[in-house]
């Protein structure tokens, strides 16, 4: 071997660490906090909007609003599911659930913290979301669900999800946008050939009284500019979290022909249109039907005083809009609301019981800014502060509160090589003003990979980050200043949902994985032993198709767990094939031992959900919502639905 070749040999791996060492100093602290600033009148507020458009005219429109549609439509899209496998009979009880169910069944991430989905039950109901319906559906003894009641909505969505409590249920539906083609008037300068057009995404919330099953009434009618993006409801009082994206009447050179004067122009007719323009242009707007007192008012979605936006160098760029909460009590309903938000980019929402959190990408999309909500009063949610953390967040489930202090979990991407975090952040008020100061950190996980799963369970932390092998770190984190990864476990592949269970036990779902190359396989469960933190292990594999989908991997609710037992949605890879296909729900029995195929139970359409209630388990597909019993899987029947255009309900008997 010669000298040069054994001399980089050696000083590879010093590189390596050097490279490793640097990207850890550089962690030493989280990201300076960016205080937001308030607005003491509409007036300030529109002048704050003005200069975001005049600073904009630097970027690059075209390219920015198309990598917006792009996330937007990425965040939107609904996955579904479907497989098959032998039936096996039914074993002894599982260690005890260690996750969160819901009151209205559905799988969540915080105790008294319910999430909007696409079907709730109150135990005698099941009440399911239909593309421009809402079905109620009364359980039955000895057969599955039936209708007993529905109410029509006046338009399509692109995606709606259900509250229901205090004999309502909250329907919050994303809707056409809206297209306005008048600019403001710029009097006698020169205008462009074409009028240019303004898009407004569109939003409603309706109100539906339920005390009568069978004849569900519309209450309130509350519509809004922003996209819906998640919603909670916490001790009887929702909260619905909203995008506005700000549009603007903006104009190019090309717009007048490319004359000679035409860059002169297109920016004179951009100052006029700015310079003319009213708040509505940019903020907001909601209008309020009463159907029961037959009232009507129109205004702003989210109050000025309540608006708070980055200052000066760090106000946001022309992409990011306004993120806006909505909070009222179930019990009066949609006739008195607060309203507090945040101009940032797109949002990823967490909530506990008495905070909300938004955390948003800085304008480099390489570091996260928190934003604290306080919600203990429906009608007057506060923004208490923010903070920031370096790296970006997988889900909800990389923020956690815990006994006063919030823990996030991060992936640096910005140099390599990439590395994860877990910050720790405190709630600190000065002088009437709050931040979220860091006060601990554990770093240098996953050095070279990403984060793929996250769980929080008290004072521990479970992280998996990949690219080709699975290490699983589990975290001490009792001691909020001195977080600490005790164990790690590299296995192939990779979970991306993970449920702790009594016994020490954590189940996951997600992948196997070529551990040469990373290249993913099929989809499989796996059970840890996590009851010793210092030396997980891995105690089964559960392999669930090579070619099998599920939404678990992107969206918790689609799993439950219940008696020993996970359901867990399977289909096709394929999205067209799961469109076309009947889909299944996988039965996979828990032990202290390992994991085993309880049952394949099968559903017309695309395997959505899954309600154990009772003796019995209901299956919510695109088409139908099956039953089976649970003592021996016998199928009961299913109330089927008519296709997605239509909202007849057929019956269908038991296969």
């Amino acid at each position: 071997m010669t000298r040069s070749r054994r001399w980089l040999l050696l000083t590879t791996p010093i590189l390596a660490v050097a490279l490793v060492a640097a990207n850890l100093t550089v962690l030493a602290g989280s990201a300076e906090a960016r205080p937001l600033r308030g607005f003491a009148s509409c007036g300030e507020l529109l002048a704050h909007y003005q200069d975001q458009a005049r600073r904009s005219q630097t970027q690059d429109r075209y390219y920015d609003d198309i990598q917006v549609e792009e996330e937007e439509a990425e965040a939107q899209e609904e996955v579904a599911q479907d497989s098959a496998g032998a039936e096996f009979p039914a074993t002894g009880g599982g260690p005890d659930d260690g996750g969160e169910i819901s009151e209205t069944g559905t799988n969540v991430q915080e105790r008294g913290v319910d999430e909007s989905d696409i079907i709730k039950t109150d135990g005698q109901y099941l009440y399911v979301l239909r593309p421009q319906s809402l079905l109620i559906a009364e359980l039955a003894e000895d057969g599955p669900p039936v209708e007993v009641g529905r109410i029509e909505f006046r338009a399509w969505a692109h995606r709606q999800e259900l509250l229901i409590g205090a004999a309502k249920a909250i329907v919050v539906r994303q809707l056409e946008d809206a297209v306005s083609g008048t600019p403001p008037d710029v009097g006698d300068i020169a205008q462009p050939t074409w009028r240019p057009e303004r898009v407004r995404p569109q939003s409603e919330i309706l109100e539906i009284d339920l005390r009568d099953a069978a004849s569900p009434r519309l209450l309130r009618e509350l519509d809004l500019d922003g996209r819906f993006v998640s919603a909670r409801l916490v001790d009887g009082a929702a909260r619905v979290v909203f995008r506005h994206q700000a549009y603007h009447y903006w104009v190019g050179p090309w717009d007048f022909g490319w004359q000679r004067n035409a860059e002169r122009d297109a920016a004179a007719y951009n100052e006029a249109v700015i310079a003319r323009s009213k708040l509505g242009l940019w903020h907001p707007l909601f209008s309020h039907r009463d159907y029961a007192n037959n009232d009507f008012e129109s205004g702003y979605a989210l109050d000025c005083d309540q608006t708070f936006a980055p200052d000066g160098a760090d106000a946001p760029p022309w992409r990011q809009g306004v993120n806006y909460m909505l909070s009222f009590d179930l019990a009066n309903g949609l006739a008195e609301r607060g309203s507090v938000g945040v101009m940032s980019d797109q949002p990823t929402v967490y909530a506990s019981i008495g905070s909300l959190y938004l955390a948003t990408p800085d304008r480099q999309w390489w570091n996260t800014n928190i934003h604290r909500f306080d919600i203990a009063d429906p009608l007057e949610p506060t923004y208490f502060g923010s903070g920031s953390v370096r790296g970006q967040l997988l889900s909800q489930w990389s923020m956690s509160e815990h006994e006063g202090y919030l823990r996030v979990a991060t992936t640096i991407r910005d140099r390599w090589p990439t590395v994860s975090n877990v910050f720790v952040l405190e709630p600190v008020s000065e002088g009437g003003e709050g931040r979220l100061e860091q006060v601990g950190l554990e770093s240098g996980l996953g050095v070279t990979e990403s984060i793929f799963a996250v769980r929080f369970a008290g004072d521990v932390g479970y992280v998996v980050t990949f690219r080709q092998v699975d290490p699983l770190y589990v975290l001490d984190l009792s001691d909020p200043t001195d977080p600490k990864s005790l164990g790690e476990l590299k296995i192939p592949g990779f979970s991306r949902y993970l449920h702790p269970l009594s016994g020490g036990l954590l189940l996951g779902v997600g992948r196997d994985a070529d551990p040469e190359t990373g290249w993913e396989r099929g989809l499989q469960a796996t059970l840890f032993d996590v009851s010793d933190p210092a030396n997980p292990t891995q105690l089964s594999v559960l392999p669930l198709g090579d070619n099998a989908f599920s939404s678990v991997e992107s969206d918790h609710r689609a799993f439950r767990y219940q008696d020993g037992v996970a359901w867990i949605p399977v289909g096709p890879t394929d999205w067209r094939l799961r469109e076309n296909h009947d889909g299944a729900f996988f039965g996979v029995r828990v032990t202290a031992e390992g994991l085993s195929h309880e049952s394949t139970l099968r559903v017309h359409g695309e395997a959505r959900r899954a309600m154990p209630i009772g003796g019995r388990i209901h299956l919510l597909s695109n088409e139908e919502i099956r039953t089976y019993n649970l003592a021996d899987y016998t199928d009961l029947g299913a109330l089927s639905f008519a296709p997605e255009w239509d909202n007849r309900w057929l019956p269908i008997a038991p296969q």
